[in-house]
């Protein structure tokens, strides 16, 4: 018996390793590819207004989804209402779900614009059923625009946003465009300069997915989408946590095209608390995996290449591949007293593959990030190397949030859905219960992954240490940033 699990958990151990290879590699190909579109454009002079607004000028809808954003919510409709289009051609609906001073503050604002000439409209519904994605439902119903404009409500688009970016919608065959982000915030601690490097990452990531025609898994918000595109791919589904990825992926089986424009760049703001950090992931981990979950088959049945189809497995399957990473964690410490190191060279050797498998995808991560829209401030001499080793190790908090989000969505919970708390609202906001468990599975795994150390030490699995080591590192940072929150909120 101690023999089969014993090879039972090193066969799993390296199923994850071997996809983990899979992924790493697809991804070297794409930055490759997103090197050689950044060098090309840095070689040609593009005007700031791509094209004259009078040869393609159709209606705009601009959507505006607000629950609680009492901090955001001004800026979020003075930058729409900055927006430069021509007269008569765009409308500006708020689409309310609050239920405190949010509702105040943006008929105010609404009201104000309103008068100086801004075809805008404010829009609450009677219930939140369905959420955000409900909410953008019922929006696009009254909405009179051929395509819709959507921001969240911590985004603050540039003024020329659609002057730069509907022209490219003369395509009739583009169903939907998304352009980049960057995070005024990124530089207010560590915590947000990973997830502003992480974010930057992906955003380079897709510039060679969009180039090479690759599936692609793109944001909600900043973007833009054509009106009979969401019709004839059967709309929002607002049982989906994550509906913006749902819609593009159904809106990519279905033979639309998509644009990404990294050159056109909305401002907006990262999670500052560890609290709004994971439990934004854990929602995404669901969204995304539940994604996966309904459109696996749609894939596998559509005809492409074995390039394509690999890249649209990677980008489909990413969600599961940060989950399966905290499964090697749990592994760690059986496989300690399980597997006979010196009996098998072969299992000591693919742990070397692995770590540096890790230090190619740091590596390619922090190339990725550098080529991003804003960089931001990157340390500089030993801590750079510091700083990567630690962006690494976060990555293993946020495989738990992950896993937790996978087994939730396969027990069925799905529409269970936490906004994510901006600016100064972090401190203040309730945390749901969810916070609570996932604190608990850090604790539990910071102690767990010791105990791993300790047991490789004690039966010479030396090459299991350097995981454990810096298991504890992200989950120790991660329960850090906790104690320092907590002890923020009660001096408030």
């Amino acid at each position: 018996m101690r023999e089969f699990f014993s090879y039972f958990a090193q066969g799993l151990f390296f199923l994850v390793i071997a996809y983990f290879a899979l992924y790493v590699l697809l991804e070297l190909r794409v930055l490759l590819i997103s090197r050689r579109v950044e060098r090309r454009r840095l070689a040609e002079i593009s005007p700031t207004e791509s094209a004259d607004p009078a040869d393609f000028s159709p209606m705009v809808s601009v959507l505006l989804p607000i629950c609680n954003e009492s901090s955001v919510v001004e800026r979020l409709i003075d930058a729409a209402c900055r927006l430069r289009y021509p007269a008569g051609r765009i409308e500006i609906l708020v689409l309310d779900d609050s239920s405190d001073i949010t509702s105040s503050m943006a008929l105010v604002k609404v009201a104000e614009h309103a008068v100086a000439g801004v075809n805008i409209h404010y829009i609450r519904r009677e219930d939140r059923s369905g959420y955000k994605a409900g909410n953008l439902v019922n929006g696009m119903r009254q909405a009179a625009g051929e395509f819709f404009a959507i921001f969240d409500a911590d985004f603050v688009p540039p003024e020329d946003f659609l002057l730069r970016t509907i022209h490219c919608f003369q395509d009739p065959q583009l169903g939907f465009l998304q352009t980049g982000i960057d995070y005024e915030n990124r530089d207010v601690s560590f915590l947000t300069r990973f997830q502003a490097m992480e974010m930057g990452h992906q955003q380079y990531v897709t510039v060679g997915l969009s180039e090479d025609g690759d599936i692609a898994s793109l944001s909600g918000s900043s973007c833009v989408w054509r009106r009979s595109c969401i019709e004839a791919v059967g709309g929002l589904n607002a049982s989906m946590v994550t509906e913006d990825v749902d819609l593009g992926y159904k809106a990519q089986f279905g033979d639309w095209k998509y644009a990404f424009m990294r050159d056109v760049v909305s401002m907006s703001i990262l999670p500052e608390t560890i609290s709004a950090f994971r439990v934004q992931r854990e929602r995404w981990g669901r969204g995304l995996i539940h994604s996966s979950f309904v459109h696996a088959g749609a894939m596998l049945r559509l005809r492409m290449p074995l390039m394509k189809r690999l890249h649209a497995i990677s980008v489909m399957f990413s969600s599961w591949l940060l989950a399966a990473i905290y499964v090697l964690v749990l592994l760690s410490l059986p496989m300690a007293f399980l597997a006979e190191f010196d009996d098998a060279p072969w299992f000591n050797w693919g742990l070397l593959g692995f770590f540096g498998l890790v230090t190619l995808w740091a590596l390619q991560n922090s190339v990725g990030s550098d080529g991003a829209a804003g960089a931001g401030q990157r340390s500089r001499g030993w801590l750079v190397h510091w700083d990567n080793y630690r962006y690494v190790a976060m990555f293993l908090p946020m495989s738990l949030y992950y896993f937790a989000g996978g087994i939730r969505a396969m027990f069925g919970v799905y529409g269970s859905f936490y906004r994510t708390p901006k600016g100064t609202d972090e401190q203040s906001c309730r945390r749901p219960r969810i916070n609570s468990v996932l604190i608990a599975s850090e604790l539990f795994t910071f102690f767990y992954s010791l105990l791993a150390i300790v047991a490789a030490v004690c039966e010479k699995s030396y090459f299991l240490i350097p995981l454990n080591v810096t298991v504890c590192l992200g989950f120790g940072m991660a329960l850090y940033w906790s104690w320092q929150e907590r002890f923020v909120r009660e001096c408030c």
